[in-house]
């Protein structure tokens, strides 16, 4: 049987990697490490959170066609390891991982019968605003995120398969667990 990956894509700070982390911990699907070049925040662990690398290493790993995706996002380098992906499809288990919308869209496109795309969205960007100031995220790039936000408004709708808007976590989060439980039966059945 083979596994299938759920995506979460959306604005940072929306609230994709709490809903990621709420489904793993209840054992609703495995998490899929990924990697980056921006540094430990406090409350990270290497090897747990992100696989965390020098631009340097990143970029070796890149030339040695070590990531299924990579992307610049806010001045630093993201991406998705081919092993990690490989081992739950083959596994044929479940996993959920927030993703950049051009990693999203390549997941899709090399496995479209095992991926599907959720999109998280705020219910506003006064909202988007407040929790991006309540995790530490500094002016200028705070502003730089709230640039962006319309066009990543259009990009989330015309990627996802399905939408959720996170306004109040238990809510998001129970949707998220349907959305898990019908799309996976969906998908397994495919197969």
């Amino acid at each position: 049987m083979t596994g299938c990956i759920f995506v979460l894509i959306g604005p940072s700070g929306v609230g994709k990697t709490t809903l990621a982390s709420l489904a793993h911990s209840d054992g609703l699907a495995e998490r899929i490490i990924t990697c980056t070049t921006r540094s430990v925040r406090p409350n990270e662990s290497p090897g747990q959170d992100y696989f965390f690398f020098t631009l340097d290493e990143f970029t070796d790993r890149e030339r040695n066609g070590e990531f299924v995706e990579n992307e610049w996002i806010h001045g630093y380098r993201y991406g998705v390891l081919i092993r990690e992906l490989s081992e739950v499809l083959q596994s044929g288990h479940r996993a959920v991982i927030s993703l950049g919308y051009g990693g999203a869209e390549r997941l899709k496109h090399l496995w479209p019968d095992q991926v599907t795309i959720l999109g998280i969205l705020p219910p506003s960007s006064d909202s988007l605003r407040q929790r991006l100031k309540a995790r530490g995220t500094q002016d200028a790039e705070m502003l730089l995120r709230l640039r962006a936000i319309d066009q990543e408004f259009h990009t989330v709708q015309a990627l996802a398969d399905y939408m959720v808007v996170n306004d109040q976590l238990a809510t998001a989060y129970q949707q998220l667990q349907q959305i898990l439980s019908v799309g996976a039966s969906s998908l397994m059945t495919n197969h």
